[in-house]
């Protein structure tokens, strides 16, 4: 969400400003942060109101009138906006309505997983332009991380070179695990051995000249279906992404919560299953909700059955067959993430629950249905009625094209912290 500008006549007004935002007290503030913080006023509140006259920015905004004119004549010069025509029904010289030019700027999004790579080319509106999908079961040696580089490098050029003379303004990366996001990396991956050593930030950024970053692929997941998919409007919701492991994402406010070091929602290795039989999980623990609910877990529950396949569209085949295993794991699997879903409720009190990533659509909407109807079940007073429980509507690009979104939002959202710390430019051209 955006958050309303100022003009700000004098340092004692920005300092009040800045005091009001709770920003450390070692922020340095001047009036150019609060140019670049009302750039992105601006252009956040064009892109949720379009179409939108600049008098009704400016009462959005908190704005002068001036100001935004000033902001709006910098941003359609630099293309990030564009005439949509004019306000009818009203007396006097119809206002001229302006929205975003979904052209005027593209990020790439990349998803990486233990059996793929998946990149996207967006533009500002989310539309995707182009794709590339590398399907590969990456080794966990000592030097598996090398071909994960290499495979990300290689989407990335195939998609510029579908791209030549647009502009693009960096590549999102999203990866699996908890991530060090002072280096670029991921910390530490369970299910990836040797991942921790793609340095994915500093190679990438040299190799491209384009500006990186890199995130978790549930917050990831979680911010694309905010901004282009289920989850588009609402203001606080947990994420809950089904891949080959399990991991979840929090938005408050249109912003992902990340906690103390950056990996809040890791809610795969809690452990929803104390008994004795519980499952042994790569992490070490025993009975974590991946073991249950995970890509991984299904896949090995289907092994042991002696049933074997090729692509994930053939598990939609089994369970349209109605087949006895699936069925079984679709069970289970609805049972802890109902657990899952109760401890966040109490924990969150979110808006609502999206469920998506990787795990086919067919599946994901025959464990929603169950996981909703077991929820109803247990619901016994007034103040814990069954959570408002999403399906996800960006499939299995839900974690590329949040990662492209996430490389957006960093440049354009409002993000007064971001900008006192030098991180960001001028939106528009002189």
């Amino acid at each position: 969400m955006y958050q309303t500008g100022t003009t700000f006549q004098s340092r004692s007004e920005l300092a009040a400003v800045k005091n009001n935002q709770q920003l450390s007290a070692s922020t340095g503030a001047n009036l150019e942060h609060a140019h670049l913080l009302n750039q992105r006023v601006v252009l956040e509140a064009v892109r949720l109101h379009e179409p939108v006259s600049r008098a009704k920015l400016a009462g959005l905004t908190a704005l002068t009138q001036q100001t935004v004119f000033n902001i709006m004549a910098g941003l359609e010069r630099s293309g990030l906006i564009q005439a949509l025509g004019h306000e009818s029904g009203k007396r006097g010289q119809p206002a001229k309505l302006f929205g975003i030019n979904a052209e005027g700027a593209f990020s790439i999004g990349i998803n990486l997983e233990r059996d793929h790579v998946t990149a996207v080319l967006i533009d500002l509106m989310g539309t995707v332009w182009a794709r590339a999908h590398h399907p590969r079961h990456y080794s966990t040696g000592k030097d598996g991380h090398k071909d994960v580089l290499n495979d990300v490098l290689n989407a990335i050029r195939a998609l510029r070179r579908q791209a030549i003379r647009k502009r693009i303004w960096g590549v999102g990366i999203a990866v699996p695990g908890p991530i060090d996001l002072r280096k670029g990396g991921v910390s530490y991956a369970p299910n990836f051995y040797g991942l921790e050593q793609a340095e994915f930030q500093e190679f990438l950024r040299k190799k491209t000249g384009l500006r990186v970053v890199v995130d978790n692929e549930a917050i990831a997941a979680a911010i694309g279906e905010s901004w282009y998919g289920a989850a588009r409007g609402l203001k606080a919701f947990c994420y809950l992404y089904l891949g080959v492991e399990v991991e979840g994402g929090i938005v408050i406010d249109g912003r992902p919560f990340r906690g103390f070091r950056g990996n809040a929602g890791e809610i795969g290795h809690v452990v929803v299953d104390r008994s004795p039989a519980a499952k042994q999980c790569d992490c070490g623990k025993k009975g974590c909700l991946t073991t249950y609910l995970s890509l991984n877990s299904l896949d090995t529950r289907l092994r042991k059955a002696g049933l074997h396949y090729t692509d994930r569209s053939d598990l939609v085949k089994l369970l349209e067959s109605r087949n006895g295993v699936l069925l079984n794991w679709l069970k289970t699997a609805a049972m802890h993430l109902a657990n899952a879903i109760e401890n966040l409720q109490l924990l969150f009190d979110p808006e609502a629950f999206v469920v998506g990533g990787p795990l086919p659509g067919a599946l994901l909407a025959y464990l929603s249905k169950r996981c909703l109807a077991d929820l109803g079940a247990r619901a016994r007073s007034k103040w814990c009625d069954p959570p408002r429980l999403l399906q996800g509507s960006l499939d299995e690009e839900a974690a590329a094209r949040g990662a492209a979104a996430l490389l957006i939002a960093d440049l354009i959202a409002p993000n007064y912290e971001g900008i006192t710390e030098g991180k960001y430019l001028s939106l528009v051209e002189p």
